[in-house]
């Protein structure tokens, strides 16, 4: 193949300009090692094999009659991002210009037309490359009867459905006037074409096999989530795998959305008819989707991102069983007729024109004005369907196999945020589970699964896990019944048994609520509403009735006195959090260095005055008219490149045209003093775009970028904590001894934690919070965040990630963010990054703390070997606090 075009457009800084993810990175890092290793070559050189297998062992044969590479990447992990990295890759490092995309359907078809060729999509994968000249020109599946296909200089994307492709081959093996071949012959030709396969399982048949074999392409990519083809009805792994990234492993790194389970505690299916399973089924799945709905609104209003409509997919087994749902769902007795108008079926015997069309439409659901909430359809939405707000799938007696049921959760793992947002019901896609929970739970075990023990919603069939939800420490006396007998006595009544289980009910229902009220999703309600409820609620129950009316002035006095003095405590007992909102004061800015143009390379020569007449009849006759005389120019020969280069977006001429001058100035003085005005006119004439071409290269190895200014401050304080749901295998005090791994311990008998109940890492970080609860420690009460308490954000490996500290701590005269690391960790990249971001909270924080007369903020990063019994708190935080 030729010289790289730009040599600094290597794989790394590809990864950099693309905001490549890790599995996207490491894909193209492989096919970098394997050219590196193996020239691209038409047929592909002899032992090709043999190296690429001794870099990848699970790569045994390419399967095609070329070098063809699979890339096998979960589902929402980025295909087609990966797609335009590796194309950006060829071409600014292997020269090639000639890629054929081939899509599996008219679904995906339509997508990477968009993704590879409207620049003004939000999901354009060329977008902030500068070694194109402009946009790549896209040519789609007529485009091969068009003359200006064949006469591009520039890279060139063909996009083809592969039913297309095969339906026309006739067509395109026909000669074509303008090329004098076929259009297949003349792709075959090219000695760069560079054959991309989406979803490339789909193209193992027979048929799509030998159709693409024809093209004879220099290289074959290929991309699937699903890296099977089926051999005689059996599943066979590829044997080109160069690279795989599972869905297990993509849901993990946080990629994708987390898949849960819901079912209902103690149904067991089989005792159901199929009709009334449908219909359990579907009730419960419509009832998780408006819970979501709602969750969904309440974090659009908190945060002020985009509110994201929810929908639900129904999968059935077939058309009958389809129009069946159809019925349920647009009856008057299935929520009141709410979902009559706001479902849509796709049928899976509609002609596959018609179905494809169908499919399309669906692609609009994820706007907010789309009435769409419920799609019912038969095993067709498999791939391409790239919605980001499917939230709850219902499969009604459907998705008996992993690689099914794999398929169609994989239709809900798009992140609608692009990032998950630590809220885990808006992080999570939902898979009724009502007649394969035992299914799921086994499969959950394994260690490739896609489901976790701990994502099954109302699994209490998994004995060996529990769940609690924090609660908070509030300072009641442990003896129950003596806080009543006093409380009783303080009110001047005799405290007889009916009286004390009226307080003490009384003061358990009055905690809940404050706490409730308290909240971020709870109902804001004052004191005198809460008793007003709990006076309500308990007065139902005629044996509480009894007692509240022998007594009832009294009580009311009372119960107004400890609702406030417990909606007081309540609020005392948070650590405040100041949420952050970060402002650009200055955008990020590219430019160039200033340099002179290296000229070694500029080598053109002025054409030959000379003029040559031949005789068509004896071509041993020549006729030479000596001085035919030179080119001409029309206008100033520096401006013909200076117009070139204005029309590189990267090169922004208003910014640097100084710069572009002298470049073109310099390169203008190199031929002037070789071949004399006269010649360098004559070249700048006949050379111009080859000239502008190594200026503008040059131009990009001198690059530069200036990272944007941003500006925080303090949005508002959230004067609450958030609770959290935990889930645990063993169940111990905090200073007890336990058997299980500790990342499946809940600690109880916590006191100065602003709730009672905390699970922890590592032993450090529970050795930590022994310490803090000691009294003489100095700290007054501590926190371990839930993951979205804090808005802070910070950048690891070109990627921003939500941080999470350990712990919240709070002294008499200030507040503490706190890491825990390992002594060995402390200079670790990811942990100096958290730890630079967290500084800068506490800076921030504490400049506002000070304006409203509240405690500073200070960040502490302990080493693990630090942390010993006899250690306090104070003295840790003074000695490595930051």
């Amino acid at each position: 193949m030729n010289e790289p075009l730009f040599p600094q457009y290597d794989a790394e800084t590809i990864s950099g300009l693309l905001s490549l993810r890790k599995p996207q990175a490491e894909a193209l890092s492989r096919l970098d090692a394997i050219l590196s290793a193996v020239p691209l070559s038409k047929p592909t050189e002899e032992g090709a094999l043999e190296t690429v297998r001794g870099l990848f062992p699970t790569c045994t044969d390419f399967e095609r009659g070329f070098m063809s590479l699979a890339f096998a990447l979960a589902t929402g992990v980025g295909k087609t991002r990966l797609m335009g990295a590796f194309i950006v890759y060829l071409y600014a490092n292997y020269g090639i210009r000639h890629f054929f995309v081939v899509a599996p359907n008219i679904t995906i078809y339509d997508k990477l037309k968009n993704d590879l060729g409207n620049p003004d999509s939000e999901k354009y994968v060329f977008r902030g490359i500068g070694c194109f000249g402009g946009p790549p020109a896209i040519y789609t599946q007529d485009d091969y009867r068009q003359k200006r296909l064949f006469e591009s200089e520039d890279i060139s994307i063909f996009v083809y459905n592969i039913d297309k492709f095969n339906s026309e081959g006739a067509k395109m093996r026909s000669v074509n006037e303008v090329l004098g071949e076929s259009f297949v012959d003349w792709l075959a030709n090219l000695p760069d074409l560079v054959l991309v396969m989406d979803e490339s399982h789909h193209y193992r048949a027979e048929k799509s096999a030998e159709a693409l074999d024809l093209l004879r392409p220099v290289l074959g990519l290929e991309l699937t989530a699903t890296p099977m083809a089926t051999v005689k009805s059996k599943q066979v792994k590829f044997k080109n795998v160069v690279y795989e990234y599972p869905l297990s492993a993509a849901i993990a790194d946080g990629y994708t959305r987390t898949p849960f389970a819901l079912t209902r505690k103690n149904l067991h299916a089989f005792n159901f008819g199929d009709e009334q399973l449908d219909r359990v089924m579907l009730e419960d799945g419509i009832h998780w989707h408006e819970h979501i709905a709602k969750r969904l609104a309440e974090y659009a209003e908190v945060t002020g991102k985009r509110r994201v409509k929810p929908f639900v997919l129904v999968v059935c087994q077939d058309t009958a069983h389809a129009e069946k749902a159809l019925r349920i769902v647009q009856s008057e007795d299935f929520f009141g007729g709410k979902y009559r108008d706001k479902v849509i079926k796709i049928d899976s015997k509609q002609k596959k024109a018609e179905r494809d069309a169908n499919t399309k439409l669906l692609l609009d659901v994820e706007r907010a004005e789309n009435p769409v909430e419920i799609v019912i359809h038969v095993n067709v939405l498999k791939e391409g369907w790239d919605v980001n707000n499917l939230y709850t799938i219902i499969p009604l007696r459907t998705a008996s196999s992993k690689i099914l049921r794999e398929q169609m959760v994989g239709r809900g793992l798009r992140l609608p945020y692009g990032t998950r947002t630590g809220d885990r019901e808006i992080d999570a896609v939902t898979l009724t589970a009502h007649d394969k929970f035992d299914e799921l739970i086994a499969e959950a075990q394994k260690g490739d699964s896609i489901f976790r023990a701990g994502n099954i919603i109302e699994a209490e069939d998994i004995d060996k896990e529990k769940t609690e939800n924090t609660q908070l420490r509030l300072g009641f006396e442990s003896d129950e019944d003596a806080a009543a007998r006093r409380d009783c006595e303080q009110m001047g009544i005799t405290p007889t048994e009916a009286r004390k289980n009226f307080v003490k009910e009384f003061k358990k229902r009055a905690k809940q609520k404050a706490v409730a009220a308290t909240q971020p999703d709870g109902e804001k309600k004052a004191a005198a509403e809460i008793a007003a409820e709990c006076r309500e609620e308990l007065t139902r129950d005629e044996a509480f009735a009894e007692a509240y009316t022998s007594d009832q002035e009294v009580f009311d006095k009372f119960m107004d006195n400890e609702v406030t003095r417990i909606h007081t405590e309540v609020v005392n007992k948070y650590i405040p959090i100041p949420r952050l909102k970060m402002t650009e004061t200055e955008p990020p800015e590219y430019g160039f260095a200033d340099f002179s143009l290296d000229v070694s390379s500029l080598r053109h020569q002025p054409a030959d005055t000379k003029a040559y007449a031949q005789n068509l009849t004896d071509a041993r006759e020549t006729f030479i008219l000596q001085d035919a005389g030179n080119f001409e120019p029309t206008e100033e020969p520096d401006r013909l490149i200076i117009r070139r280069l204005r029309k590189r977006p990267e090169a922004d001429y208003m910014k640097n045209a100084a710069l572009l001058w002298k470049l073109v100035r310099e390169a203008f003085a190199h031929y002037e003093g070789q071949y004399g005005e006269k010649g360098a006119e004559n070249i700048f004439l006949l050379y111009q775009k080859e000239i502008e071409g190594e200026i503008f290269r040059q131009l990009m190895r001198h690059r530069t970028f200036k990272e944007g200014l941003f500006e925080e401050r303090v949005l508002d304080e959230r004067s609450t904590n958030l609770m959290q749901t935990y889930r645990y295998e063993e169940r111990v005090d905090l200073y007890g001894g336990f058997s299980a791994n500790i990342h499946s311990v809940l600690f109880d008998g916590i006191e100065k934690g602003v709730f009672s109940t905390a699970k922890f890492d590592s032993l450090p970080e529970l050795q930590l919070a022994r310490i803090m609860e000691r009294r003489e420690s100095g700290a007054e009460k501590w926190l371990r965040p839930a993951p979205q308490e804090f808005n802070i954000r910070y950048e690891y490996e070109g990627t921003s990630h939500q941080y999470q500290p350990d712990f919240v701590a709070e002294t008499e005269d200030a507040r503490y963010l706190i890491e825990v690391k390992a002594a060995n960790m402390l200079e670790d990249a990811q942990v100096l990054a958290k730890k630079a971001r967290g500084v800068e909270y506490c800076r921030v924080a504490s400049e506002w703390a000070k304006e409203a007369k509240s405690k500073p903020w200070r960040y502490v990063l302990i080493p693990d070997t630090a942390i010993h019994g006899n250690a306090s708190f104070e003295i840790l935080a003074g000695q490595f606090g930051c």
